[in-house]
């Protein structure tokens, strides 16, 4: 991959995005947050980071459920501009790296939806985004990863048109077996002309998963199929992973 595929994450994150995946909508993201909430029981007098948190969509349920102390971190000014006028300034919005997490304060939960890990070409880079995970935590504090599963893998369809609004889409998707990268390149066309983008996921096993986690001084707790809490087992589409910050003697003086 050239350094513009490596970078697909800096160009592909717009409104044209909000646009494309228009079906992930706030009935979903009620579904999902409703889910979190109970799972993992959380309080509302402690703060929730919504890493990657694109255009709002849970953070304005979580607001909607009393959660106050939330925030929200993204690359994207694009999205960041939707989030804070969907959110009309009730969350704490940052623009920044997941790598390297812009926050001093400590967080009851970090949220990870919709496949927004796996983005950098090397294993190390997304390792350090499990330890910037890690050093946000507060002691038992929690971690959900939404993250793609090798099921899908198995039923990609190779291309897809569709109209939206006055652009039309067009996805092509391939899993490359030599990478393990779900990669889909998007064509956007409409009356400014034609748009290329690229996305580009890394897909892990649930125990290359659970082994970098436990590196990054995180323990594995859960897993499930979907927001649903449906079992996770090899057809799985989706991967739900449920960790928590581990302070064991070992890895604190790891």
């Amino acid at each position: 991959m050239n350094e513009q595929q490596t970078q697909w994450y800096a160009e592909w994150f717009n409104e044209d995005y909000l646009k494309v995946y228009s079906h992930r909508n706030d009935d979903l993201a009620i579904e999902e947050v409703d889910f979190i909430i109970a799972t993992l029981r959380l309080r509302h007098d402690l703060p929730i980071l919504d890493l990657c948190c694109g255009g709002g969509r849970h953070l304005k349920q979580l607001i909607n459920r009393g959660y106050e102390r939330t925030f929200g971190i993204d690359l994207s000014p694009s999205l960041l501009e939707v989030a804070n006028r969907e959110l009309e300034s009730n969350s704490h919005l940052v623009r920044g790296d997941m790598r390297w997490i812009p926050f001093r304060c400590s967080f009851q939960a970090i949220l990870s939806f919709f496949t927004s890990f796996g983005y950098f070409p090397e294993t190390a880079e997304n390792l350090q985004v499990l330890r910037e995970i890690r050093r946000l935590l507060l002691p038992n504090g929690k971690v959900v990863l939404d993250l793609p599963s090798f099921g899908i893998t198995q039923s990609l369809v190779p291309r897809t048109e569709k109209k939206v609004g006055d652009l039309v889409v067009v996805e092509e998707r391939q899993y490359v077996s030599n990478t393990r990268r779900l990669e889909k390149q998007i064509s956007i066309s409409g009356p400014e002309g034609t748009q290329e983008f690229l996305e580009s996921v890394r897909v892990y096993s649930f125990r290359e998963m659970r082994q970098m986690m436990a590196e990054a001084g995180l323990a594995m707790v859960g897993v499930w199929g979907d927001f649903q809490g449906n079992s996770f087992n090899h057809d799985s589409h989706r991967m739900i992973l449920f960790g928590m910050r581990d302070d064991s003697p070992a890895v604190i003086s790891g």
